[in-house]
């Protein structure tokens, strides 16, 4: 009786576990209450107001206005440049195999989604916006690079140029010049505007993974490593007295605008950034930028800003030395580091055997559990013991019985709990890797058209909460192989599956079905892989005796 005793009270127990553990989890997702903006709600929603209005307009307006374009590329980059306001209305990314882009008409930004520009009352009091300015291109080129010099002349002896510089080869980068003539003199009080806004297209099938990792994030400092990021309200304000660089990031892409040359801020004015969520099709987020400029007497605009369209590569981003592949949500604290010096750098050196994708985060799992191995064995060596031990009530009465028995046995308990502690950075610092390696992006693995997604075996007409609207092969497989480890080895677990794992596969079956196929794949390796180890030690410690004090 005291034995059934004992295990239902474990059973409750463990049950008790689980249903905080699953409180905790709601709380967390759906009752998440994070601090307010200080900035009030009427603030916000009159500035949205206006961004929004504004944004609507000048669309409106350069629709109405008869326009040229001027083409330029590299290998890499297809930008279209409109004559009407000097704004790349449209910008491809060429086909690239390494990233699954299948054509040349891949659009990062379409339409006059993505505007900027200089706004500012003249001498006269007469606004002046210059996306309605007609420009006149002129473009040059030599061994390195395109230059397009896009001039428009508001007076006589006033004027404004913007320079774009593409360089030649695999060149993701554009650097871009704003100059001026005269303006310090026909400029009202020398105080304008800068304006960069953009509406964040939908580039993926998985619309609402992809919404998950679209952000937006800036550096402030040149000096400073520091990188802010925007929380995921639906929406979201931010000032600032300066401003580095900003980045407006979807899941594997990203449009950087970066202010090489010192800002000359009006110190009477804040620097403003806006975000919004937007339900649309075609958009996930709509990002708006404006600085207020300050010009001295008799100074000239001279800036020196540099763009950035193109992947979330690690190595293409860190190329700049401005910190832009931070942006990259590698995780934090010690997983980013796994990331970043270990998994990346691993599975770029399995990559360059140009073997799939599938196969490398297997081997990858591989390396792994050779790596976890020693700890491995030691954390199975003592519970072996333990679990052997477990009737044995006067070991656990006795700590000083405890100490001895561990010397005897010749392992130290940490091990038990080290594995453990490994395997929790290493899952949360996978969970990051997955979605974001842009190396998987569209790569096949059997069935999986994605391993960047979840596998999709079959689709349901309706959501299920928590587990969602489709139905994983590999998030099963998964959960079969977890099930029937115990059955296998029956020495340790007595050939019988404890209720509290039952209800641990079920949760698992429902929390994991949205998970990257990557992940699936390096859990279902890593199970089997533990299967084999586990078998063989439990061949080998079948004559072990346990020592007796």
């Amino acid at each position: 009786m005291n034995q059934k005793r004992k295990k239902n009270l474990y059973f409750l127990i463990g049950i008790g576990i689980y249903l905080i553990f699953f409180l905790f989890l709601i709380y967390f997702f759906f009752f998440n209450l994070k601090k307010e903006n200080s900035l009030n709600k009427k603030k916000i929603e009159l500035f949205k107001k206006e961004l929004i209005k504004n944004n609507l307009i000048k669309t409106q307006e350069l629709k109405k206005i008869k326009e040229k374009e001027v083409i330029l590329e590299n290998n890499v980059l297809k930008l279209s440049l409109s004559t009407i306001g000097g704004n790349i209305k449209n910008l491809f990314l060429k086909k690239n195999t390494n990233i699954s882009i299948e054509t040349d008409n891949f659009s990062l930004l379409k339409e006059n989604s993505s505007l900027f520009g200089l706004e500012f009352t003249n001498k006269f009091g007469k606004k002046i916006e210059t996306y309605k300015l007609e420009f006149i291109p002129e473009i040059k080129e030599d061994l390195f690079k395109y230059t397009l010099n896009m001039h428009a002349q508001l007076e006589p002896n006033v004027s404004i140029d913007y320079v774009y510089v593409v360089y030649k080869g695999n060149n993701y980068y554009i650097d871009f010049f704003i100059k001026s003539k005269g303006l310090s003199e026909y400029v009202s009080k020398n105080s304008f505007n800068f304006e960069w806004s953009q509406k964040i297209l939908n580039l993926e099938k998985e619309k609402t993974i992809e919404k998950k990792y679209t952000n937006i994030s800036f550096r402030i400092n040149s000096k400073k490593n520091k990188i802010n990021f925007f929380d995921k309200k639906k929406y979201s304000f931010k000032e600032l007295d300066n401003l580095y660089w900003i980045a407006n990031k979807q899941q594997f892409f990203a449009s950087i605008l970066c202010f090489k040359n010192q800002l000359t801020i009006d110190n009477s004015k804040k620097i403003l950034i806006y975000s919004e969520n937007l339900n649309s099709d075609s958009e996930l987020k709509f990002s708006e930028l404006k600085i207020p400029f300050l010009l001295k007497k008799e100074e000239e605009l001279n800036c020196d800003y540099k763009w950035y369209f193109g992947p979330l590569d690690y190595h293409i981003l860190k190329q700049s030395k401005d910190g832009f592949e931070q942006i990259i949500p590698f995780g934090k604290g010690i997983a980013k580091v796994l990331n970043r010096y270990f998994f990346l750098n691993l599975f770029e050196l399995f990559e360059k055997a140009n073997i799939n994708s599938g196969i490398i985060i297997i081997l990858m799992t591989i390396v792994v559990k050779l790596l976890l191995s020693p700890i491995t064995y030691y954390q199975y060596k003592f519970n072996f013991f333990m679990q052997n031990l477990l009737m044995q009530t006067k070991f656990f009465l006795n700590p000083q019985i405890l100490i001895e028995f561990y010397k005897k046995i010749g392992i130290n308990p940490i091990y038990s709990l080290l594995g453990n502690m490994i395997q929790i950075p290493i899952f949360y610092s996978l969970m990051n890797f997955f979605p974001t390696l842009i190396n998987l992006r569209g790569k096949r693995f059997l069935w999986a058209k994605n391993l960047s997604y979840s596998d999709r075996i079959l689709n349901l007409n309706f959501n299920i909460p928590i587990y969602g609207n489709h139905i994983s092969l590999f998030n099963i497989f998964n959960i079969l192989i977890l099930f029937f480890f115990p059955k296998i080895r029956k020495r340790f677990y007595k050939s019988k599956t404890n209720r509290i794992y039952i209800l641990f596969y079920i949760m698992m079956l429902f929390f994991f079905n949205n998970y990257p196929s990557g992940i699936y794949i390096y859990y279902i390796s890593s199970n089997i892989i533990n299967i084999l180890f586990y078998s063989l030690i439990d061949f080998s410690f079948q004559e072990l005796k346990i020592p007796i004090i």
